[in-house]
């Protein structure tokens, strides 16, 4: 993926003899101008040409360094990724215990000041390892050493009835959704302390779901005091569904746009947005350039189709949360929703980080996904409240911890497991719910 197409020598390494304290300056110089185009620009847009020109070098000059922006990406994800690992090996004992609580309390509090310190990096993380092959291995390679660590210390503390590999899986990917919601503007108007405090008392009972009541009424932090969720109104998208572009068109022409609406999505789901093109599209759907520019402007009015219906369908989804009792129904109910709600996420998670992540400026799609957010959230904010638990619950705060849970981890078990199937995901992710919402409730 890096755009150079020059002959250049071999690259002056963080530890090359070669460096000199000027080397250093000027590779320190080119990592920082990197970070800051990278939070301005996002990944995909910011292109070499544009790092060594904010670093005041020749294209050239920064080759010396760097082969290429991905390996400026990969020095910055061992950045913070180091002070992560700093922070697990700090993690106090575990376990169902005033101290236990306390300390896992501490460590979700330090993984978010270090999420802070280094929020493009974190940000960037979660939209470069899904689509880009040449990074996500480096991701990938760091959340497996992180996962150990965790495991390492869960399996100290004897955590019961699940696997601590996959509990550490569970945790670290949960937690760092959770942050990034926090760190992109996706937690209404949620307190981070709140949300901390919820956050800990959530994985303290789905690892340790023993933990006593009086521990859990002990977190010395504040638990409760959201405001409720609040329902934008719904934008006017009067002709932009796939149904509504159909009109009026054959036949043959109806379904041709449905096949580049499909196949946009799909692309979208498997290369990102930004990195798929109609190009893309047109060959995916199996039909010529031309066509596709008869029934859409640009790649950006397919992306406006296919955000319409993603929304719909959210929609939908959320209408059959709110009739679930998680406290009462059987499992096959819940198991059914979470099922049917993974297909959806595998079909336009490339739209949905559009709209979540806020990288487009089509003011129509983050108005239509944030009516659609809003509106699964009360959904799942409802279903956590059917029951009182015996501890202080913020029902906001559960809402978008529920929402972590359900848009991360079938990504993040299919990262620690491949053959992982769909059916043993979805037994995952119901013990999570009932352990973690529901093994203390009245």
């Amino acid at each position: 993926m890096s755009d150079n197409t020059i002959m250049r020598r071999s690259s002056y390494g963080p530890s090359s003899p070669e460096v000199g304290r000027r080397g250093a300056d000027t590779r320190r110089k080119i990592v920082d101008v990197s970070l800051r185009l990278f939070a301005d620009q996002g990944f995909f847009n910011t292109s070499v040409d544009a790092i060594a020109k904010g670093a005041d070098v020749s294209r050239a000059t920064l080759y010396q360094y760097f082969p290429g922006k991905d390996e400026i990406f990969v020095e910055l994800l061992n950045e913070c990724g180091a002070a992560l690992i700093r922070v697990a090996r700090r993690i106090g004992q575990l376990g169902p215990t005033d101290v236990g609580l306390d300390n896992l309390h501490w460590w979700l509090g330090e993984w978010s000041w270090v999420f802070e310190k280094y929020r493009t990096m974190f940000v960037q993380w979660a939209v470069v390892a899904s689509v880009d092959t040449e990074v996500r291995p480096e991701v990938l390679r760091f959340i497996t050493e992180y996962n150990k660590r965790l495991a390492a210390r869960l399996k100290e503390a004897d955590v019961e009835a699940i696997d601590p590999v996959t509990a550490a899986t569970v945790v670290s990917a949960l937690v760092h959704r959770v942050n990034l919601f926090q760190h992109t503007g996706r937690i209404y108007d949620v307190d981070p302390e709140v949300l901390v405090s919820n956050l800990s008392l959530f994985l303290q009972l789905l690892v340790f779901p023993q933990t006593p009541d009086t521990v859990l009424n002990s977190l010395a932090h504040p638990t409760v005091g959201s405001s409720p969720i609040e329902l934008p109104a719904p934008p006017a998208t009067t002709g932009l569904s796939v149904e509504e572009r159909g009109e009026g068109l054959s036949k043959r022409a109806a379904a041709t746009v449905r096949n580049l609406v499909d196949a946009g999505a799909a692309q979208f789901a498997s290369k990102g947005y930004f990195r798929t093109s109609v190009d893309d599209i047109v060959v995916d759907a199996g039909f010529a350039r031309g066509t596709f520019y008869k029934y859409f402007s640009e790649k950006q009015d397919l992306l406006l189709a296919v955000t319409v219906e993603a929304a719909t369908k959210a929609e939908d989804l959320a209408a059959r949360m709110r009739e679930l009792d998680l406290a009462a129904d059987d499992d096959a109910t819940l198991r059914g929703w979470l099922a049917d709600f993974m297909a959806y996420m595998a079909k336009y998670s490339g739209s949905i980080d559009v709209w979540t992540e806020h990288t487009t400026d089509d003011e129509l799609i983050r108005a239509i996904g944030a009516h659609a957010q809003a509106s699964m959230d009360l959904a799942l904010e409802a279903a956590l409240t059917t029951t009182r638990r015996t501890y202080p619950f913020d029902p906001v705060s559960g809402a978008l911890i529920l929402r972590g849970l359900i848009t991360r981890l079938p990504e993040a078990l299919r990262e620690m497991a491949p053959d992982a199937s769909d059916d043993q995901i979805i037994d995952l992710m119901a013990t999570c719910i009932r352990r973690g919402f529901f093994s203390h409730a009245i």
